[in-house]
């Protein structure tokens, strides 16, 4: 059997007014608007230079995610989700 990582709080260094952060397992948070409408996903990796934010939408009318960047710190990757 499979254990989820247990959802942790993303590490932000400040707030983000108007975005809603929701924990959904240990390494990824999703983002929405006050009234529900979803922004993205925020995907924590491993990578060769340590760990980055992958920030990501979903793709309208497909399946998938489309990449918005990969980011040093968590409060870029969120804000990267505003536009």
């Amino acid at each position: 059997m499979e254990l989820l990582e247990r959802a942790i709080p993303l590490p932000l260094a400040a707030a983000h007014p108007g975005i809603t952060v929701l924990a959904l397992h240990g390494r990824l948070w999703r983002a929405t608007r006050p009234d529900g409408a979803v922004l993205g996903y925020v995907e924590l990796l491993d990578t060769p230079d340590g760990e980055r934010y992958l920030s990501k939408r979903l793709r309208p009318r497909a399946q998938g995610f489309l990449p918005v960047g990969e980011f040093w710190t968590a409060d870029e990757a969120i804000e990267s989700l505003r536009g």
